[in-house]
C-alpha cells in the first residue's frame, strides 16, 4: 500500500474541503459536516414539537404527529431523497440540492426523534407536572422549564445514537451530485485506479472519528451539572 501517493496534499484538500479555495463550493469532509450539523439541529427542534403533539390527549394534535411519524419511519431515506430532489421542481419550484438533501434528512430524523422525545415524556412522573403547575408555570412554561429538560436528560443516550445515523446518512447526498465525503473519495478511488483500499479506508477513519467525537460530547451532556448548566441559559 502506498498511502503517500495517495494522500497528496492536493487529495487531502479535496478530501476534506472540497473545491472550496477555486470556487468557493464546500464539499468533502466540510460539506458532510455542514449538512448532518445542521440536520441535526433542525431535526431535534422539529423532533421535540411533533413529539410535544403526539404526546397531547386532543386528536387535532396527535393525529397529525401520529401520520407524520408513520410516513417518514415507513418510507426509505433514500426514497424521501429523491423525493425532496425531484418534486418541487414538478411544481415549479427550484431548490438546490443541498436544500434537498437537508429537508429529506431533517424529516427522517425528525420523526425518530419525536418518538424518543415522547417516550422520554411518559417516563416522567404524573406528579412532577402537577408540581409544576402548583407553582404557578403555564402549560407552556412547565414543558420549557421542567418537563422537557428533564425529558432531554433521560433521551440523550437515544439522541446520540441518532445523532451518530444522521451523520452517516449524510452519505447518500452523492446520490444526486452533492460532492460529500463520500463521493469525493470515491472521485480520487476512481482518478487513481489502483487504491481503493487505501481511500475506503481513510473515508472509515474519518467517519469513526466524527461520529467518535459526536458521541463523547453527548455524554458529557450526562453529566447532570453541565446539563444543568446548559438548559439555565434558556
Amino acid at each position: 500500500m502506498d498511502w503517500g501517493r495517495v494522500w497528496t496534499a492536493k487529495n487531502w484538500e479535496r478530501l476534506l474541503v472540497g473545491n472550496l479555495n477555486s470556487t468557493g463550493e464546500a464539499g468533502g469532509l466540510l460539506l458532510t459536516l455542514e449538512i448532518g450539523l445542521l440536520s441535526i439541529v433542525l431535526a431535534t427542534i422539529l423532533g421535540a414539537v411533533i413529539g410535544l403533539m403526539r404526546h397531547s390527549s386532543r386528536a387535532i394534535l396527535y393525529l397529525p404527529a401520529l401520520v407524520y411519524i408513520e410516513i417518514l419511519r415507513n418510507v426509505p431515506l433514500l426514497i424521501l431523497v429523491f423525493w425532496a430532489y425531484f418534486v418541487p421542481p414538478y411544481f415549479g419550484v427550484q431548490t438546490s440540492k443541498f436544500v434537498s438533501v437537508l429537508v429529506a434528512l431533517t424529516l427522517f430524523t425528525s420523526a425518530y426523534i419525536a418518538e424518543i422525545v415522547r417516550g422520554g415524556i411518559r417516563a416522567i412522573p404524573v406528579g412532577t407536572l402537577d408540581a409544576a403547575r402548583a407553582l404557578g408555570l403555564s402549560w407552556v412554561q412547565s414543558q420549557l422549564r421542567i418537563v422537557l429538560p428533564i425529558a432531554f436528560y433521560n433521551m440523550i443516550p437515544a439522541l446520540s445514537g441518532r445523532y451518530v445515523v444522521a451523520i452517516k446518512n449524510t452519505s447518500l447526498a452523492f446520490l444526486i451530485g452533492l460532492s460529500d465525503l463520500t463521493e469525493v473519495g470515491k472521485q480520487i478511488s476512481n482518478l487513481l485506479m489502483t487504491s481503493p483500499v487505501e481511500v475506503y479506508a481513510t473515508l472509515i477513519l474519518i467517519y469513526f472519528v466524527v461520529n467518535a467525537l459526536l458521541s463523547q460530547g453527548m455524554r458529557l451532556l450526562e453529566n447532570r451539572r453541565r446539563f444543568g448548566k446548559l438548559f439555565a441559559r434558556f
